[in-house]
This record gives structure tokens, sequence and C-alpha cells, in this order.
């Protein structure tokens, strides 16, 4: 179980400093005067209200919904006993640096949020 932990702690982490650097451009770009929800609108990116809506055992279809984007495969594990391991990497509308690192475990019904970080920066 420790494995496990001390993976999903990697996984995030290297999902946050993936997604900060190397986020897609969209067709939409919002203005530095525009307020963080007005950006929402306009670009894939995680406000703060979302990333509290979110929690554990959602699925990965459920978060895709709330996020309004699907997040950037990060990495992807098979663990012991079957199970597997997802990261997504997804942006926060407060900044460029930042970022959200999500886990989804599938445990054979289905991939569910299994923990998140995010770093605002």
């Amino acid at each position: 179980m420790r494995r496990i932990a001390a993976l999903l702690a990697a996984v995030l982490l290297t999902a946050l400093s993936l997604d900060a650097v190397s986020a897609p451009a969209t067709a939409h770009t919002a203005t530095a005067a525009q307020a963080p929800s007005a950006q929402a609108k306009n670009k894939a990116c995680v406000t703060r209200a979302e990333y509290k809506k979110v929690k554990k055992g959602m699925t990965k279809a459920k978060v895709a919904k709330i996020f309004c984007t699907k997040g950037k495969l990060s990495s992807k594990h098979n663990l012991p006993g079957g199970q597997k391991l997802e990261a997504r990497g997804y942006k926060v509308c407060t900044s460029k640096k930042g970022g959200v690192g999500i886990s989804f475990l599938n445990k054979g019904k289905g991939f569910k949020l299994e923990y998140k970080t995010v770093a605002w920066k």
C-alpha cells in the first residue's frame, strides 16, 4: 500500500510539472484583464470552484465534465493485483505556472479519482 501511495505522489508531481510546461495553446485566449471565471469560459483550465467539486471516487467522465476538459495524460501504470493507475494533468485558470494533478485508479470497475493535488502559483 505504501508503494502505491508513493507512486501516486510521484506520478502527480510529474503531471503537474509536465502540464505547466507543455500545456497546449488553445484557439481561444484570455487577456490578463479578464477574471479567472472569464478565462475559464475561453480556455480549457480549472478554476478553484471546479477543483473543489471533484471528489475521491468520481469517474473520469464526471471529472472531465466538471473541468470541461479531459486534461493531458501524463502516465499510465499497471499495479499489483490487476489494478491500473492513470495520471492526468490540467491547467489552472489562475496562472501559467500552476497545475492540477489527478490520479485515477482502476480496480476492475473503471477509472475513479483516487488522489488530487494542485499548485495555483
